[in-house]
């Protein structure tokens, strides 16, 4: 470890100067005295080395300079898994396609099943030797103001966590490797200075500047280290997720709205904004046009679900509508479907071949995601159960079965054929166009399901294998999963890998088989290094410091779009509380909880204006867009500087769709009668006591400005052992609580 001095000509470093000394170190430059004196070494309870350190200029001036705390590493290898949350996954060390947001693909990706997984243009380490390797961020950009590696070499851990600002400002994250990659050097400066910032894909040139140092200026700089024995990466990662609050702490609990209040506005606003009789279909759209409807990943065929649940005819119709919509208009030959229809006729190809491959290949006729697909089947299976579930089950077309049955075979033959689901496909021919990355992620669980309702093992028999390849090529090997999004390469991304998590779970759910769990806690593990730990300090002025936005929960895009969202995109989290439920380890649940908070921080409601908190208070329409969300909670200055914090007066339709899924399929309270255990998921207060009687009585207090109608969930220890059904959450007991009382409720 050592201390130091960094002068800058511009925002580029030009020298570093190391401190000599222990407790208390000095240094001499040009200009002037510095000097540092360690405030407090201490190990703590969990195994960290904690460091308080005060830098100080005892005399003179130093100009365009910060200091650090840098840590050296001999014997380094590029085989060190390097992790700094949200932004940098395995050194982000893999080919990179240069061309800004979503660059299009070079022909040799397609066709390619030795394709390397390939990444868009994002801080990384290099890949070849005569490059130079330095990765320069603000701790702004990352999920969990931290920098990491694993050491297979060493079979070792290390994680340093660090606070994001000092008296300087936000602090910097810099790794750099020297020329023949045999020392690495993490270091954290005050203030952080880039050369560069990384957008979405690209890079421009950063308007960071150095400090100008006065005599008797001093600033304190703290964090925790840690250095632990680790076999693996998955590992590795189950530690990460228990250091990763260690320094800042858990964040407290807002009460902002119970789920029921977020899901009742959400519901008025999908009725008002998403539901439309257009000229060719009245159905649910998932986003911000009645003309182009786009399949699964944002919400399409996706939103009917929590419209189904009301059952009723109104809603019945509307639903079966959007699905027959899907399946007469979307479906290709294959089985596979399109991602995309325009105005109920025109199929859109989502990466279209380069023009010297469609002369190759005339028979390609376009091409659509694959994670598109693996939402299709996982929910419109999900919907075929509810609709049984609900005593509806003659409503459902056989044409709709017909449709799963078809898309089920497509995958099935597709990994047969290649032992990879890949990422695009042409949905006529069944070709995968474009091999690699995790796109499928949510595959195993749709084929796990269909499994069930069609009583086809062998589809069982391909989500194990699938689960399977995906956990040991990608989670297990390269410490990520990726390429899930539309908008990306094959990035690494948080939608992945919750999707992963999911079919886990749904695999656990189907087989009962343990093994499921062991990986979906490593799964989770590696979720929580997507999801903000800390609340962020927004700029004064901004949208989101407007209201006080806490943005713990937030999840984290991908290394290609550097922002979080409300929710995880998409999903309720719900196999989150499962895997809690199963394993009894309750920082399941204090993630999941982080989530759902997160994201109720962010819809706009009655008397608090959030998307649209950045019109002009006398703009009469401001704090009316009720139920709306964003998928924004942008910590960084990866869009511009002055887009931190803002928010811009819309909403989305995943986001929307999270706040209902949570309502739906997340117990507000959960309870083992049997062990007097509770945990709290809603925004509410509840305990558990004895009446005069001796009896059990759950009390349950609303700190909201709204009435709260509280789903409860009450079991054994023992039953918590059966893995959870799909369709529970229609048993679970509700208890109405008005705003700012308190209501008990006898349990049995």
């Amino acid at each position: 470890m050592s201390f130091e001095v960094w002068k800058y000509d511009g925002n580029k470093v030009k020298e570093k100067l190391a401190f000599a000394g222990g407790k208390d170190g000095l240094l001499k430059t040009a200009t002037a005295n510095w000097k540092y004196r360690i405030a407090s070494l201490r190990n703590t309870g969990d195994g960290a080395l904690q460091l308080e350190i005060d830098f100080s200029v005892e005399k003179g001036e130093e100009k365009n300079a910060a200091v650090a705390i840098s840590f050296g590493f001999a014997d380094w290898s590029v085989d060190n898994y390097v992790l700094i949350p949200g932004a940098v996954y395995n050194g982000n060390r893999f080919p990179v396609i240069k061309g800004g947001y979503m660059p299009p693909y070079p022909p040799e990706m397609y066709f390619n099943s030795a394709l390397p997984l390939t990444f868009s243009d994002n801080p990384r380490l290099a890949l070849k030797h005569n490059e130079p390797s330095k990765i320069e961020l603000l701790t702004w950009s990352t999920a969990t103001p931290a920098m990491s590696f694993y050491s297979k070499q060493q079979q070792r851990g290390f994680v340093v966590l660090t606070e994001p600002n000092t008296k300087s400002g936000t602090t910097g994250l810099i790794i750099e490797e020297n020329a023949d990659r045999s020392r690495a050097t993490f270091s954290l400066t005050a203030p952080g200075i880039r050369e560069y910032v990384a957008g979405f894909g690209d890079f421009s040139k950063s308007q960071d500047k150095p400090q100008d140092w006065k005599s008797g200026e001093t600033i304190r700089m703290r964090c925790y280290i840690y250095s632990f024995p680790a076999k693996s990466i998955p590992a590795f990662l189950e530690t990460w997720m228990d250091k990763r609050k260690a320094l800042l702490g858990e964040m407290p609990q807002y009460y902002v709205a119970p789920m029921n209040a977020v899901s009742d506005y959400t519901r008025q606003q999908v009725e008002k904004n998403r539901f439309h009789n257009s000229s060719f279909a009245s159905i649910y759209f998932p986003e911000n046009s009645f003309t182009r409807f786009q399949l699964g990943w944002i919400g399409g065929m996706m939103n009917t679900y929590p419209m189904l649940s009301l059952n009723d005819s109104l809603h019945i119709t509307r639903v079966s509508n959007t699905i027959d919509f899907v399946i007469n208009h979307m479906q290709g030959k294959s089985g596979y479907f399109y991602g995309i229809i325009d105005d109920g006729k025109t199929l859109a190809g989502e990466r279209e071949l380069p023009p010297s491959l469609k002369v190759a290949h005339p028979h390609i006729v376009s091409s659509a995601m694959v994670r598109k697909n693996a939402d299709a089947l996982f929910w419109l299976c999900k919907q075929l159960m509810l609709f049984k579930a609900l005593n509806q089950a003659n409503k459902i077309d056989p044409a709709w079965e017909t449709a799963a049955r078809n898309l089920s075979a497509a995958f099935a033959r597709t990994w047969k054929q290649h032992g990879d689901l890949g990422q695009y496909v042409d949905p006529e021919s069944g070709e995968v166009l474009v091999f690699n990355s995790t796109a499928a992620s949510v595959a195993p669980a749709g084929l796990a399901l269909a499994a069930q309702y069609f009583h086809e093992p062998s589809w069982l028999d391909c989500a194990k294998a699938v689960a399977e390849s995906y956990y040991h090529r990608f989670t297990a090997t390269l410490g990520l999963t990726g390429g899930n999004c539309g908008d990306i390469s094959q990035d690494a991304d948080s939608e992945s890998t919750f999707g992963l998590l999911e079919s886990f779970m749904a695999l656990y759910w189907a087989t009962g088989d343990a093994q499921w769990l062991s990986k979906a806690k490593v799964q989770a593990a590696l979720g929580s290094t997507w999801t903000l730990s800390y609340n962020y300090e927004f700029p004064q002025g901004s949208d989101l410091a407007s209201f006080n936005a806490h943005s713990a929960g937030g999840v984290w895009a991908s290394t290609q779009n550097k922002h979080a969202a409300p929710g995880i995109c998409t999903s309720s989290g719900d196999y989150l509380f499962k895997l809690f439920r199963a394993t009894g380890e309750t920082k399941y649940a204090q993630l999941l909880r982080d989530i759902i908070n997160g994201h109720t921080e962010q819809v706009e409601l009655p008397g608090r204006p959030t998307v649209s908190a950045g019109l002009n208070p006398h703009d009469s329409t401001r704090g009316t867009k009720w139920g709306s969300s964003m998928e924004r909670i942008q910590t960084s200055d990866a869009e511009g500087y002055g887009v931190i914090g803002k928010l811009y007066n819309g909403s989305n339709g995943w986001t929307e769709l999270n706040g209902m899924l949570m309502a739906m399929e997340v117990p507000g309270i959960y309870i083992q009668t049997d062990q007097d255990k509770i945990f709290v998921f809603d925004q509410v207060i509840a305990g558990i006591k004895k009446n005069k009687q001796g009896a059990r009585v759950l009390t349950i207090k609303n700190p909201t400005p709204y009435t709260a109608e509280i789903s409860y969930f009450t079991e054994t220890a023992a039953q918590a052992k059966k893995p959870l059904g799909y369709m529970e959450f229609l048993k679970w007991r509700k208890v109405k609580v008005v705003a700012g009382k308190t209501v008990d409720v006898k349990l049995n």
